[in-house]
């Protein structure tokens, strides 16, 4: 069975093992070259002996003007997951329906949940490595930038941590399922990327910011008539280079959030009437960088639980459904 299911994704299998060690190849080259740079300018030993990014400002500008236009690329690569799930995981089951293949291995004193078993193990299995290799990759080619902007943000969280690896496992198990219930390869198709981009954008937008309540920092804002000088006055922290920043603006004396003045009371009033009225100030908010890892596995957590449920739903449905 083993062999039989490499025979059949074998072509998929190329496919991804070619874009898998393109963009290690790019890794591995720019990657030795972002680091021989970080070194030999100065640049890592002053971060290791200044807090004070403002005195490594000069060499952390040079180094981001050269490098900073590959960090899209690695944020790109966030998007393989959904192409194994794509590629990979919807053909999986529903090709083998479309053609019919699976009566004549099912013909073979093999039953489907041995079938369907064997076909899930190894295809999740080979491509959880393979994620776990390219993870390791990304960590080490980011590091220098992790320590100039940070890796706690909505881009760079994708890949830098085990996130990348339950992304992965969900994307094929989505495709997986997809399959099972369409039994129609282009079905499949579309069904896993709608499914991916409905959760991946729930959980990033609107779960990942949330995990833990966000610390929010008010300080009282510079009362004048004037708009273009209102909130200028800065905030009374200093956010590290690892803290997520969540956004800022001004907040009413209910604790509602805005980027703009909205009054009431009379229309004459002034702004700074208007400001003392309504108990606007400054708000800062963000997410310590001490919670990465707790958000890390956060999400890792989430990621695996809609693996298992799609893992789980497909081999009820291959078990309950006639062939």
């Amino acid at each position: 069975m083993i062999w039989v299911t490499w025979r059949q994704n074998r072509a998929e299998g190329f496919v991804a093992l070619g874009v898998l060690l393109l963009s290690s190849l790019f890794l591995l080259v720019t990657g030795l070259q972002m680091a021989h740079d970080f070194q030999q300018s100065g640049l890592s030993d002053c971060l290791a002996h200044h807090t004070q990014s403002a005195i490594c400002a000069t060499l952390a500008k040079a180094f981001m003007n050269q490098y900073s236009p590959f960090l899209p690329f690695a944020s790109a690569l966030v998007f393989l997951p959904i192409l194994l799930g794509v590629i990979v995981g919807a053909p999986l089951v529903a090709r083998e329906f479309e053609q019919r293949t699976h009566q004549l291995v099912w013909l073979q004193s093999i039953t489907r949940m041995r079938w369907l078993s064997v076909k899930v193990v190894v295809v999740l299995g080979t491509s959880l490595l393979a994620a776990l290799a390219l993870m390791v990759l990304l960590i080490w080619w980011y590091s220098p930038f992790s320590q100039l902007i940070g890796s706690f943000n909505q881009v760079t969280f994708d890949f830098a941590g085990p996130v990348l690896i339950a992304s992965t496992a969900m994307a094929l198990a989505l495709g997986i399922f997809a399959g099972t219930l369409t039994r129609r390869t282009v079905f499949a198709i579309f069904l896993t990327i709608v499914l991916i981009v409905v959760i991946r954008i729930g959980v990033e937008f609107n779960l990942r910011p949330n995990y833990e309540p966000p610390i929010i920092v008010t300080w009282p804002l510079v009362q004048g008539d004037n708009p273009a000088t209102v909130g200028t006055q800065p905030p009374p922290i200093i956010l590290k280079t690892q803290d997520w920043n969540l956004g800022q603006g001004f907040m009413d004396a209910q604790g509602n959030k805005t980027g703009v003045f909205r009054c009431t009371g009379p229309q004459t009033q002034t702004l700074a009437q208007c400001i003392q009225t309504n108990g606007y100030r400054n708000y800062l908010s963000y997410q310590p960088a001490n919670r990465f890892w707790t958000f890390q596995w956060i999400e890792t957590s989430i990621y695996l639980a809609f693996t298992l449920v799609a893992v789980g739903t497909t081999f009820l449905l291959m078990k309950r459904r006639p062939t």
